[in-house]
């Protein structure tokens, strides 16, 4: 993907509207004189911002990035990370229930985390612009220390982890928040506004702070994926922790839905593809999910015909986009398109081994009546063919129209209904509208 990230030196209009309405709650100063590139003063020293501001940035490249001007002084803290982490535990769910054991050692590491001036600033925009993100913000912290926690780990990667899932999301705030709305269907357009939002917390992250490297890089890396299928730079040589970031950001999703079995689809969704996440993860949410089994609720029943019948219609859907694929690949000229098609085709054989070894198409008599496993598998997979879609077919600027329609061509077996869900934002899962 090509596309150039947002210049610092010139302020973000979403950013700083989400600056400008924390701002109504606790106060945000400027802690130096905020001067255009000419030298022009635009606001002063001390002087808390409002809407005047706004005003004065409009069309003005700065001296300084405006992140580095301001301060929040009474924003958050320490104390309120403790205190949301303690809310967390406080609440009956598969989250709290499930993280219980390492609930006192988090709440103590919670409160050891170092927070730069620039990162308290970013995290109480979101807080107060995008409440949901914030809270999704504390839970893949929390998940993320715990598996830190089962694995052993020292103090220093603990921490480091826990930041990472802390901060994660703070690109958001440089993205048009009518894209982020969960009713809001994505464009081809749009999706490319919207996926970029991890490059800029890892620039973010970068210039601003003195924060190592190697946590810049796991934010950059928190939608990406070991098997190229991420966004958005299709990478798949991941950070050690920025892959197992991203896997605590998609269990976060997960465990979102409410579902009675969440910590079932979260485990299946992170061992689903092979080489897809990190090995300590999958580990820690499998045993989560093993342990918890005994204590979540039965489920109710779920139609066994219609779930068989919705197992045969994906596999069914899947061979026919492989197969046009693969036929889109072999007939055109070396460039994006065929770049793109090959790429389809080998996300798309992956997710049919994937479904093999799971057992998901084998005979109906082999299921026998119980299938609410493959209710869940049908679930995820179809979220898979949805994702594949999206970044081989929307991920790339520049494509002319007639690439697009010939990429495009490759996903006309899906069902009306799959093709509309494909709008969804690029980060709910088919189980929890998690944010992007």
């Amino acid at each position: 993907m090509h596309q150039a990230l947002p210049h610092l030196g010139a302020a973000n209009p979403h950013a700083l509207s989400s600056f400008l309405q924390a701002s109504d709650a606790c106060p945000i100063i400027a802690s130096e004189d905020i001067c255009d590139d000419r030298g022009v003063k635009l606001w002063a020293r001390n002087q808390p911002v409002s809407h005047a501001l706004q005003q004065r940035l409009l069309d003005r490249k700065l001296r300084q990035p405006l992140e580095a001007c301001l301060r929040a002084p009474d924003g958050v803290n320490s104390t309120d990370l403790v205190a949301a982490t303690r809310r967390l535990f406080e609440q009956s769910g598969p989250l709290s229930h499930a993280l219980s054991p390492w609930a006192d050692e988090l709440i103590a590491e919670v409160a050891r985390l170092p927070l730069h001036a620039a990162v308290q600033l970013l995290l109480t925009a979101l807080r107060s612009s995008r409440p949901e993100a914030f809270a999704h913000a504390i839970v893949t912290m929390t998940l993320a220390g715990a598996m830190y926690l089962h694995a052993g780990s020292d103090r220093y990667e603990l921490r480091m982890a826990m930041l990472a899932g802390l901060v994660h999301d703070i690109g958001e705030l440089y993205v048009d928040p009518a894209l982020l709305a969960p009713e809001h269907a994505l464009t081809p357009a749009g999706f490319r506004h919207v996926v970029i939002h991890p490059r800029i917390g890892e620039m973010l992250l970068t210039r601003l702070t003195d924060h190592p490297v190697a946590l810049s890089r796991a934010v950059g890396e928190h939608h990406e994926r070991g098997n190229g299928m991420g966004y958005p730079l299709r990478t798949r040589h991941l950070s050690w922790l920025g892959c197992r970031l991203s896997a605590m950001d998609t269990l976060a999703g997960v465990l979102g839905s409410g579902h009675d079995k969440a910590w079932e689809h979260g485990s299946l969704a992170l061992r689903l593809i092979p080489g897809e996440f990190d090995a300590v993860a999958i580990a820690f949410t499998s045993q989560v999910a093993r342990r918890m089994r005994d204590v979540t609720p039965t489920s109710t029943g779920v139609d066994a015909s219609a779930v068989w019948e919705r197992s045969q219609q994906l596999a069914m859907h899947i061979a026919g986009c492989t197969h046009t694929a693969e036929c889109l690949a072999h007939a055109s000229a070396p460039g994006r398109v065929q770049e793109n098609a090959r790429q389809a085709a080998m996300l798309l054989t992956q997710l049919t081994q994937a479904g093999h070894e799971l057992g998901v198409w084998a005979p109906r008599e082999l299921l026998g009546q119980e299938l609410t496993e493959l209710h869940v598998a049908n679930q995820e997979i179809q979220f898979r063919l949805r994702a594949i879609q999206r970044i081989t077919t929307w991920l790339d600027v520049g494509l002319q129209p007639h690439e697009d329609e010939a990429l495009a061509h490759i996903w006309r077996t899906l069902p009306p209904n799959d093709r509309e869900a494909s709008t969804s934002p690029p980060k709910q899962t088919a189980l929890a509208p998690a944010s992007v």
